[in-house]
């Protein structure tokens, strides 16, 4: 499978707490220049974020 489906395949399997993250790398992303590391890593830095503003919320 190219990498290119298996990202396509990655994105459509992520929870829908990354639907606008996912939405954008679909849409303004060249998903064949994109690889599988660099949408994990775009994931991760994107629920550290979520993380952090519900810490914000709750104090």
């Amino acid at each position: 499978m190219e990498e290119r489906e298996t990202v396509r395949h990655f994105l459509r399997a992520t929870p829908s707490k990354f639907d606008a993250l996912t939405l954008t790398l679909e849409q303004y992303s060249d998903l064949d220049k994109v690889n599988l590391d660099e949408v994990i890593d775009s994931l991760t830095i994107h629920e550290l974020w979520l993380k952090e503003l519900e810490s914000r919320e709750e104090e």
